[in-house]
């Protein structure tokens, strides 16, 4: 059975400018993950560097990218909005 993940990390990053890349670091460990944009805007997310503006999925505004059974290893998304201002939430279940 995987466990289940016992501690949450929450991570709220400013994309202070438009159209820019962002990078938040996911602890070793996590076993479920969930990202969210706070505005009304959609936002980019990829997990390589300068993906974000080519090889992304795209999360909807006032929608969630969600995903579970992760094996715990550490890594990195990389977010971008086409509006600035914006926060991106993250929330991290870590074993």
């Amino acid at each position: 059975m995987r466990p289940i993940g016992r501690q949450r990390v929450i991570y709220n990053k400013t994309m202070t400018l438009a159209d820019t890349e962002y990078s938040q670091a996911i602890p070793n460990g996590v076993v479920k993950l969930l990202v969210q944009c706070r505005g009304q805007v959609d936002s980019k997310l990829s997990f390589s560097p300068t993906g974000s503006g080519t090889n992304y999925i795209t999360i909807k505004a006032g929608s969630v990218y969600y995903e579970d059974m992760i094996d715990g290893s550490p890594g990195t998304v990389y977010i971008q909005s086409p509006t600035a201002g914006q926060v991106i939430e993250i929330l991290a279940w870590v074993r």
